[in-house]
């Protein structure tokens, strides 16, 4: 399933740290992310995600950022969503 993801970022140099960091082979099987950005201010930051579940998503990174970032994770429809390179059916394969 898609999963969008707000992160309010309380930290900015932690967050700028894992940014850094963290890879793809940093999230268990399952999760991948899709898209993300930061704000100029480094105090907001949007991504996009595949995940089994919105809650296990926000376990994962409650973990990963909890101490700098407040997260705020939310199912995304299949319908209206788009993801370059990637078939629509794909979120729920």
């Amino acid at each position: 399933m898609y999963v969008g993801v707000i992160h309010t970022i309380r930290d900015a140099d932690a967050w700028a740290e894992m940014m850094r960091s963290v890879g793809t082979a940093d999230f268990p099987p399952g999760f991948e992310l899709l898209a993300t950005g930061t704000s100029r201010g480094a105090d907001r930051a949007i991504c996009l995600w595949q995940a089994p579940s919105v809650a296990q998503l926000q376990a994962v990174l409650d973990e990963l950022a909890g101490r700098f970032a407040v997260t705020d994770c939310f199912a995304v429809s299949e319908e209206f969503t788009q993801v370059t390179g990637q078939d629509a059916r794909a979120a729920t394969t």
